[in-house]
């Protein structure tokens, strides 16, 4: 636990126990267009894509990372929670 100075005061800072991280997950593509050759869907491929978060918790089914977090006193609260299959997950990078 650290201190910090606000408006002249100590103030006790909360560390938050948790790792912000990068997930890098495929998602599906689904594309409603008509489509004048089949060219175009031969060409089509899922998606990749980015989340940073703190890595709440991880097993062999699911990844959980959350974005928004608070302290009321010593507890915290936390928000905007995201759960991936972990199927789906293909890099988890711990960032600084």
């Amino acid at each position: 636990m650290t201190y910090i100075r606000h408006g002249g005061m100590k103030k006790k800072e909360n560390k938050l126990p948790y790792k912000r991280v990068r997930i890098i997950w495929q998602d599906i593509l689904n594309d409603n267009s008509w489509f004048d050759s089949n060219k175009q869907i031969d060409n089509m491929t899922y998606a990749w894509c980015d989340d940073i978060g703190y890595l709440y918790s991880k097993d062999t089914k699911m990844v959980k990372i959350f974005t928004s977090y608070s302290w009321d006193g010593d507890e915290l609260k936390i928000g905007n929670v995201t759960v991936f299959p972990r199927c789906v997950v293909k890099k988890i990078e711990v960032l600084k």
